[in-house]
């Protein structure tokens, strides 16, 4: 089955745009009625950009003079933060529905714990298709397509947080994070712990724009990249649950784990699941194929020429 079949089942077109040998990130959804390009740049005029999160891999930062955007609150502020630009497009805060004047269909927004304002949308059409982004919560709503992420694709990859040991391990230690979401989600964890936080610039800067309360003085841990915290003296360590740091590592994700992301697909409820973002390996495809699933990746789409 692919992307005609897709729309004879559940009555939209599931796509990958092509300018000339150039594809264009991520996929499109076509409806009888409106476009949606899922964490992707601009698209025509009368189309949407659905902005799953503020990672720059999801494309927000090629829509910050883009009208047609949608975004949540949070991320439109961490785009702007990084960016230096104002966020032109639609915003909402995660949660609420979204509708749209003269389209027959609706789209309600959903808190996927992948970051700071990172969201799943939900669209209501023949059919219900949940477009999560990255995802940290499987308790994602019931939908009939699931388009989602496969990250942590592979069976090797299973984990568990380890909180507490972030907690215990961070007086005078230096920590190397994502400064985009992992850098946050630490910083609350820190502080709700009593510790005093300092920070580099572009970290403070996002945490600042959040909310979240970071210093310089009497500061216990110091949040950093992963590249810079090798320059760092005393205990350093990597949080994050990829294996290949040099340094030591404490294991955070903001992803779910293999055994994660088959029980985000049985709690779906999806007849069909397209994973768009990761390297799904083939025993995931395997195991939710074994579900009864319909299972398709980018490779099976058609590609429309554009421009």
């Amino acid at each position: 089955m692919g992307s005609l079949e897709i729309l004879e089942s559940f009555g939209f077109l599931p796509y990958i745009r092509r300018r000339g040998r150039k594809l264009m990130p991520h996929l499109s959804l076509r409806f009888r009625d409106a476009t949606f390009h899922i964490d992707s740049v601009k698209g025509d005029i009368n189309d949407y950009n659905l902005i799953t999160h503020a990672h720059s891999d999801h494309y927000g930062q090629r829509n910050m003079d883009n009208e047609n955007a949608i975004a949540s609150t949070k991320t439109a502020k961490i785009l702007e933060t990084v960016t230096n630009k104002k966020f032109s497009g639609i915003t909402f805060n995660v949660g609420e529905n979204l509708n749209f004047d003269g389209l027959n269909l609706k789209i309600k927004t959903y808190d996927t714990g992948h970051i700071s304002g990172s969201s799943a949308f939900l669209i209501q059409s023949e059919c219900k298709i949940l477009v999560t982004g990255d995802v940290k919560d499987w308790r994602v709503p019931r939908c009939d397509v699931l388009i989602t992420e496969s990250t942590y694709g592979h069976p090797e990859h299973t984990f568990e947080d380890e909180i507490d040991r972030i907690v215990e391990e961070a007086m005078d230690a230096t920590y190397g994070v994502y400064p985009i979401g992992k850098a946050q989600r630490v910083a609350r964890i820190l502080v709700e712990n009593g510790y005093h936080v300092k920070a580099n610039q572009s970290i403070s800067r996002i945490c600042k724009a959040l909310g979240i309360e970071i210093g310089e003085e009497d500061a216990e841990v110091e949040l950093t990249t992963p590249k810079d915290v090798w320059r760092a003296r005393g205990k350093r360590f990597v949080i994050t649950a990829q294996k290949f740091y040099r340094l030591p590592r404490i294991v955070l994700s903001d992803h779910l784990d293999y055994g994660g992301i088959l029980k985000m697909v049985e709690h779906s409820k999806a007849n069909c699941v397209l994973f768009y973002h990761g390297k799904p390996s083939e025993k995931l495809i395997e195991d939710v194929k074994e579900m009864g699933k319909d299972v398709f990746t980018l490779k099976d789409l058609d590609m429309l020429s554009f421009g």
